[in-house]
C-alpha cells in the first residue's frame, strides 16, 4: 500500500487530464514528465491514432439490391440510346431532366423525361422524350427505339411501333414473323415477295432458299428467318434519334 494513500482513501488518478489527451504534443510531454507507461513521441501518437481510426472505421452500409439493379439497368439503357445518337436528358432553364424508367414488362423497358427547353430566341417550351429499350430475342444485343414523348408504357410503345398492316394480319389469323425492324406477313402467292424494295439495306431476301438474312454494319445481326409460305415484307419505323420528327427504320 502506498504511504501517500491511507487505508480506505481513493488512489490518485494516473490518467492524463482530459484537456491534454486530444493534443498529441501535450500528451507526449505529459507522459514523459510523469514517467507513465506508453511514452511516445508526438509523431508516434499521431500515427497510432490514425491507424486506429482506419481500423475502427465503420463499415459502409451497402446500398439496397433494388437500387443497384435499377442503376445498372439505366446505365445499359443510356449506353444504347447514346450509341444510336439519342438524347438521355433535357437541359433547360429550370434544370436538367433525365430519363427515368416509367414502365417495364416482359424484358422491355420504357424510359421517359420531361423538361423545358429554349430554341433560339423563342420562349422555352415543354419537351418530352420516350424510348423503348430491350434485348433482341435472337441474341444480337440490346436495342432502343424512340417513340412519341406522350408514350409512358411498354404497351403503348409496342402499339405505336407495330404497323397497321401487321396488326390487321394478326387480327385475321395470318402468320407473322419478325427479324429486327422487318415483319414478314403471310400473303397469297400472287403477292409473294411484296415489299422487297422497301427492305432496309441490312436485310436481304433470298427467294431461292426462302430465307431472310440480316447483316448490319455494326455486326449485330439477327438469325436468318426461313419463310416457306408466301410473304410480303413490312418495315417497322420509329422516330429518328435526335431532335427531329422524321421517322426511320426502328433498328
Amino acid at each position: 500500500m502506498s504511504a501517500t494513500a491511507p487505508f480506505g482513501a481513493a488512489m490518485p488518478s494516473r490518467r492524463p487530464p482530459a484537456h491534454i489527451v486530444p493534443n498529441p504534443a501535450a500528451l507526449a510531454s505529459y507522459l514523459a514528465t510523469h514517467q507513465m507507461p506508453g511514452q511516445r513521441s508526438m509523431t508516434a501518437i499521431t500515427l497510432l491514432r490514425r491507424k486506429r481510426a482506419r481500423l475502427n472505421a465503420p463499415v459502409p452500409t451497402p446500398r439496397p439490391v433494388e437500387q443497384r439493379a435499377y442503376e445498372h439497368l439505366m446505365r445499359r439503357v443510356h449506353t444504347e440510346i447514346h450509341r444510336r445518337g439519342g438524347e438521355t436528358e433535357i437541359e433547360g432553364q429550370y434544370g436538367t431532366a433525365r430519363l427515368e424508367l416509367t414502365n417495364q414488362r416482359d424484358g422491355l423497358v420504357l424510359v421517359h423525361a420531361e423538361g423545358w427547353r429554349a430554341y433560339g430566341k423563342s420562349p422555352a417550351r415543354r419537351v418530352r422524350l420516350s424510348y423503348l429499350w430491350g434485348r433482341d430475342d435472337a441474341g444480337s444485343g440490346p436495342w432502343a427505339a424512340r417513340v412519341p414523348g406522350s408514350v409512358t408504357t411498354v404497351e403503348e410503345a409496342l402499339d405505336w411501333l407495330t404497323p397497321a398492316t401487321v396488326k390487321k394480319a394478326l387480327a385475321n389469323g395470318r402468320r407473322v414473323r419478325r427479324q429486327g425492324d422487318v415483319y414478314a406477313v403471310e400473303t397469297t402467292r400472287a403477292f409473294d415477295g411484296g415489299g422487297v424494295g422497301e427492305l432496309p439495306e441490312s436485310h436481304e431476301w433470298r427467294p431461292s432458299t426462302r430465307v431472310l438474312v440480316h447483316k448490319p454494319e455494326d455486326g449485330r445481326r439477327h438469325r436468318p428467318v426461313r419463310l416457306p409460305w408466301p410473304v410480303r415484307f413490312v418495315p417497322q419505323t420509329a422516330y429518328d434519334m435526335g431532335r427531329t420528327g422524321s421517322r426511320t427504320n426502328a433498328d
